[in-house]
C-alpha cells in the first residue's frame, strides 16, 4: 500500500486542531491560573449545584498530558502508511482532548463565581469543539489515503468430485486482555459495592462487566471456515457463531487489504457496507451477498480462502 503525497495545507489541517487545543489550554492556565483558589468545584449534581471540590491542577496536568499526546498522534499520522486508521486514532485523541480542555477552562471560569453552577447544556460546547477538532484531520487523512488494494482469486483447478474447503484462525490478543480487564475490574467493583451494602449497584455492575467482558473475549480468537455450506466465522473460545453466510446467498468473493479505518475501528463492525470482523490491518476475505451487502473477515491467506470459495461458487453455477 503506497501513500499519496500530502501538501502543506493538508498537514496543517491535521496538526493544527490538536495544537490549537493544547495552546488554548496553556493560555487559559496562564490567564486564569493566578486567580484560581486552592480548591474549586469539580463535580456537580443533577441540579447543577457543586457537590465535590478539589485542586484544579491535577486535572490540568492530566489534560495537558492528553493534549500533548494528541499532538504527537497528529504528527505520527502524517507518516502513517494506513492513513484511514491513523485518522481514526487522531479523531479519538482530539475528541477527548477537546472535551477535557473545554471542561477545565469552563471550571476555571465558573470558579470566579461565588456560587458556581454547571448544567447539562454546559457539555455541548466541549462536544462540539472536540468533534470539530477530530473530524477535520479525519477527513483530510482519508482523502490523502492510498486506494484500497482489492483482488480476486482464480478458482482452483479440481476434479468434478473433489471436496473443496479452507480453514484458518485469526484474532487479536488485545481483545483478550481487554476482556479479562473488564471482567476483573467490574467484578472487583461489584464486590466492593456489595460489601458497602449497595446490592442493586453491585448486581448491575456485575451484569454489565460479565456481558461486556464476555463479548470482548468472544472476539479474541476466531475460526474462519469456507466449504460447501458457505462462509462461517465462529469464536474459538466459546463456539459462538459470529458470521454465517450460506453459499446460496453469496454473489461474489475476493480479498482486499483491510484498514480498520474503513470500518470505523477494530472488532465486530456493522456499517452501511455490511458486517466485518476486523482484528488488524492486513488481508481480508470479503464476500458480496445477493442482498448487496458485504461480509468481511481479516485473516491470513485471504487470497487462498477466496480461491476456495470461488471454486465452490463456480461449481454451484455449473
Amino acid at each position: 500500500m503506497t501513500t499519496r503525497p500530502i501538501d502543506r495545507g493538508a498537514r496543517t489541517a491535521v496538526v493544527a486542531p490538536g495544537a490549537a487545543l493544547f495552546a488554548g489550554l496553556l493560555v487559559a492556565a496562564t490567564v486564569l491560573g493566578p486567580t484560581l483558589p486552592a480548591r474549586i468545584a469539580q463535580h456537580f449534581g443533577g441540579d447543577g449545584q457543586p457537590d465535590g471540590y478539589g485542586s484544579p491542577w491535577p486535572f490540568f496536568w492530566v489534560t495537558a498530558a492528553v493534549a500533548a499526546a494528541a499532538v504527537a498522534m497528529s504528527l505520527w499520522a502524517l507518516r502513517a502508511r494506513d492513513r484511514r486508521t491513523a485518522g481514526l486514532v487522531v479523531l479519538v485523541g482530539n475528541l477527548l482532548t477537546g472535551i477535557l480542555v473545554v471542561t477545565w477552562v469552563w471550571l476555571a471560569v465558573i470558579a470566579q463565581d461565588p456560587e458556581p453552577t454547571f448544567s447539562g447544556w454546559s457539555t455541548v460546547p466541549a462536544l462540539l469543539v472536540g468533534g470539530v477538532a477530530g473530524v477535520v484531520p479525519l477527513v483530510v487523512l482519508r482523502r490523502a489515503a492510498a486506494p484500497i488494494e482489492r483482488g480476486s482469486a482464480e478458482p482452483l483447478r479440481v476434479g468434478p468430485d473433489a471436496r473443496v474447503a479452507w480453514r484458518g484462525r485469526t484474532g487479536s490478543a488485545v481483545f483478550g486482555v481487554i476482556g479479562v480487564l473488564v471482567l476483573a475490574t467490574g467484578c472487583t467493583v461489584a464486590v466492593l459495592l456489595g460489601v458497602r451494602g449497595e446490592t442493586g449497584g453491585a448486581v448491575t455492575t456485575a451484569v454489565v462487566a460479565v456481558v461486556a467482558g464476555a463479548s470482548t473475549l468472544v472476539l479474541a480468537r476466531v475460526e474462519v471456515t469456507v466449504d460447501r455450506r458457505g462462509l462461517r466465522v465462529v469464536s474459538a473460545l466459546t463456539r459462538v457463531p459470529l458470521m454465517r453466510v450460506p453459499l446460496e446467498r453469496i454473489d461474489t468473493c475476493g480479498w482486499e487489504q483491510v484498514s480498520p479505518g474503513q470500518w470505523g475501528g477494530w472488532g465486530y463492525r456493522v456499517s452501511g457496507r455490511g458486517v466485518a470482523y476486523v482484528a488488524r490491518s492486513g488481508p481480508g476475505l470479503v464476500v458480496e451477498t445477493t442482498g448487496g451487502s458485504a461480509r468481511l473477515v481479516t485473516v491470513d491467506g485471504a487470497d487462498r480462502a477466496a480461491a476456495a470459495l470461488g471454486t465452490l461458487l463456480a461449481a454451484r453455477a455449473a
